[in-house]
């Protein structure tokens, strides 16, 4: 009986570092972004700019910081020509004094394909920082 090959031999590319949990990938670009805390005993609002953004979540800087777990909706200029992007439910997971990042929890259909849509259109070798595939299929 012949034994097929086994797939641990295989040559494949490395796996993602154990420490990168997204399914989507970040696209370096800055935008204009509102911001509002939607928890009355977590006030939250003001201006940031964003350093990356994805299907998924994005990355912002500030002035003013926020707390960790904190749900806000933002507000997001795309300079993509059309209106704001308003989204309901972001949720704060990372914290480092004026910088945070959010996961957005509930995206509709319409801005699901939105930001998929720019993301795409705006992807570029300059924005490659270790040159793996950009998306993944799942």
């Amino acid at each position: 009986m012949r034994k097929s090959p086994s797939l641990a031999t295989s040559h494949t590319r490395p796996p993602y570092s154990s420490l990168d949990k997204r399914n989507t990938e970040r696209l370096a670009v800055s935008c204009r972004v509102q911001y509002k805390g939607e928890v009355p005993s977590q006030p939250h609002a003001g201006q940031a700019l964003t350093t990356d953004i994805s299907v998924a979540g994005c990355k912002l800087v500030t002035d003013s910081p926020v707390t960790r777990e904190t749900l806000l909706t933002l507000t997001i200029y795309l300079p993509d020509g059309e209106a704001p992007l308003c989204l309901t439910a972001a949720h704060v997971v990372w914290v480092s004094g004026c910088q945070f990042s959010v996961r957005f929890l509930q995206l509709s259909q319409e801005q699901r394909k939105r930001l998929q849509s720019y993301t795409w259109k705006t992807i570029s070798l300059a924005t490659v920082h270790n040159q793996r595939t950009r998306f993944r299929l799942v």
